[in-house]
């Protein structure tokens, strides 16, 4: 069984479980580990820490893994091992977490296009070349809204490149931070956020819902 070590730039909310993602810290490659179902869904026992907590945005973890297993959504996911995942730095070392700003996007497509969402036959002819991105985001809001199903969501409204985006936020630290707004429109520093800190969104896309794989802010990252 093999092990990498990740800084970890996701825990977000997946059909009742989670989603991880994180950089690798030898290579600098993305990995997603997931689980044996069928959309990879993770579940408390297979992501908890040795010391019984949950790997959270910027710690540096060892995940056991045992082969890839990409998607045509999804080119970056690995196969959960079954040992336990270990916390080697909370927060990462600094080094590492400066090396983050190597990794944010420059192109203007964001995950293969400048739309929310990419059609799930495109991906099944052509699979996606990258489904996790750092993003730095310019003029960011939020947006407190409905569902489709009646449900309060959590929108982060963007610039990237002069596009112009609008992304259900799934990072439960920041729903949880988001929960106070009233419904409608809000600055980006509604919620508090540290002028003195830097601000990065990991943009994911997200599983098959219909037609369409939809991009998703499954984490705001707060650097100092």
């Amino acid at each position: 069984m093999a092990q990498v070590d990740m800084i970890c730039l996701a825990n977000s909310r997946k059909h009742g479980g989670r989603c991880v993602a994180g950089l690798r810290a030898d290579t600098g490659e993305w990995v997603r580990p997931v689980s044996d179902s069928p959309d990879g869904t993770l579940f408390w026992t297979d992501y908890r820490l040795q010391d019984g907590s949950a790997p959270a945005p910027l710690d540096l973890v060892r995940v056991p893994v045992l082969r890839r297993r990409p998607e045509p959504h999804q080119p970056e996911n690995w196969l959960l091992g079954k040992r336990p995942w270990e916390l080697l730095a909370r927060p990462a070392p600094k080094r590492s977490l400066a090396e983050l700003e190597q990794h944010v996007l420059t192109e203007p497509e964001l995950l293969g296009n400048q739309v929310d969402r990419v059609a799930h036959a495109l991906l099944c002819a052509q699979p996606a070349v990258a489904s996790l991105a750092l993003v730095r985001p310019q003029e960011l809001s939020w947006q407190i809204t409905r569902s489709y199903s009646g449900r309060r969501q959590a929108r982060a409204c963007f610039v990237h490149r002069s596009i112009r985006y609008n992304l259900v936020v799934t990072d439960p630290n920041w729903e949880i931070r988001l929960a106070g707004l009233e419904f409608g429109n809000h600055s980006g520093a509604a919620v508090g956020a540290r002028k003195s800190h830097r601000l990065l969104l990991t943009v994911s896309l997200g599983e098959p819902l219909g037609d369409y794989c939809y991009k998703l802010v499954a984490a705001v990252l707060e650097l100092a």
